[in-house]
């Protein structure tokens, strides 16, 4: 992923909700008898990265995208439990001996079962302090990205040097959310636990804030890729929707993968910059004089949006808030790894098509922004 700072450890796919009560990503193993299911769900994302065209042995390479989807989910929620369980299931009382800790006699628990908790809660523990949280999530996405086989961009992976012990850092974590999933009782959460929580709940999918944390700003969003061929691949994105079987036909959707990661960028970097600037208001009223060859290769900003760009964006964050914008962006996402046509969101992808084209266009002009003194 370019931009972000790698070691942050914000949440980036729950929802408030979820984060408040991060119990809630458990009930994927309500039922269940076992992890297999979700450990079967982890290992064809491990099998996608070493196995070439893997991907291509299901329906569409959205189903490996929700592969990842899932089991990134399961990890953040992992991280906020062992934020909220630091003393997870150890409360015992003395028998009348006052010698052999005996369960509590309200409690359906066996002492087997609490234990196997509190082995549970210490592994999950050890593999995120061991390994940091933000690493197995990079991982996590890294697995995507080389299994989908994206052709975009040249870069080097080292995942293959530590896959053995990626996959079992990330089957244990599995492991031991099913075990700590198996408790209703423990699933309360508390006053304490709540005010614990709060401190994430900024970082909501449906919130304001931006998915990762970012090194780069909008001055950098053209450092990787040209403005014409950003456009172009949106274009192409906004095509792709009305189409079926695609992907029976091309190879390396890894590319959808990258390019609506820098698109999500492009958007969440122009919030935070109309968000955190101070003055932003007055600034967005200033006219920006662009010289006329400059304005001829302009194609997608009216003139008047071209005298006053951060009036534009102002405006378009205030009609739609960045959770709106993040939320149709990843709809259009998916319908393109989807390989189904799909004429729900026509109507949304040209929304968001018009408006990323035109944060792009504002990025080559940036250098004509007028000083605010």
């Amino acid at each position: 992923m370019n931009h972000i700072i790698y070691s942050d450890n914000r949440i980036s796919y729950l929802t408030k909700e979820e984060i408040l009560n991060p119990f809630l990503i458990l009930n994927i193993f309500n039922g269940k008898a076992s992890d297999d299911d979700v450990q079967e769900v982890c290992w064809t994302l491990f099998s996608s990265a070493i196995r070439p065209a893997y991907w291509m042995k299901f329906e569409s390479p959205l189903y490996l995208y929700e592969c990842f989807k899932q089991i990134v989910r399961l990890i953040e929620a992992g991280y906020l439990i062992m934020q909220i369980r630091p003393n997870y299931v150890q409360k015992v009382k003395f028998g009348s001996s006052g010698l052999n800790p005996t369960i509590r006699g309200d409690d359906e628990f066996t002492e087997a079962l609490i234990e196997s908790r509190q082995e549970a809660f210490k592994l999950l523990t050890l593999v995120n302090s061991q390994n940091g949280f933000y690493r197995i999530k990079l991982d996590l996405y890294d697995l995507l990205f080389e299994g989908l086989e994206p052709d975009c961009v040249d870069y080097y992976s080292s995942l293959h040097e530590f896959i053995y012990d990626t996959y079992q850092d990330i089957s244990k974590i599995i492991r031991s959310l099913f075990v700590l999933s198996s408790s209703d009782t423990e699933r309360y959460i508390s006053q304490r636990d709540m005010t614990i929580l709060e401190r994430y709940v900024e970082f909501g999918i449906d919130t304001d804030s931006s998915t990762f944390g970012y090194s780069d700003t909008i001055y950098d969003i053209l450092e990787s890729e040209s403005a014409k061929d950003l456009i172009s691949i949106a274009d192409q994105a906004r095509v792709l929707i009305s189409e079926s079987n695609y992907w029976q036909t091309h190879q390396n959707p890894g590319n959808v993968l990258y390019y609506f990661h820098e698109f999500l960028f492009v958007i969440e970097s122009f919030h935070e910059y109309v968000r955190h600037t101070p003055g932003i208001t007055e600034i967005a009223e200033l006219r920006w004089h662009i010289p006329a060859e400059t304005r001829d290769t302009i194609h997608y900003l009216s003139k008047k949006q071209m005298k006053r760009p951060f009036k534009y964006v102002l405006k378009a964050f205030r009609e739609k808030q960045l959770s709106k914008w993040r939320s149709i962006l990843e709809d259009w996402k998916q319908a393109v790894l989807s390989n189904r046509s799909d004429s729900k969101i026509l109507d949304e992808a040209r929304e968001i098509h018009e408006f990323i084209v035109r944060l792009i266009e504002i990025a080559t002009i940036l250098e004509y922004q007028p000083d605010f003194n």
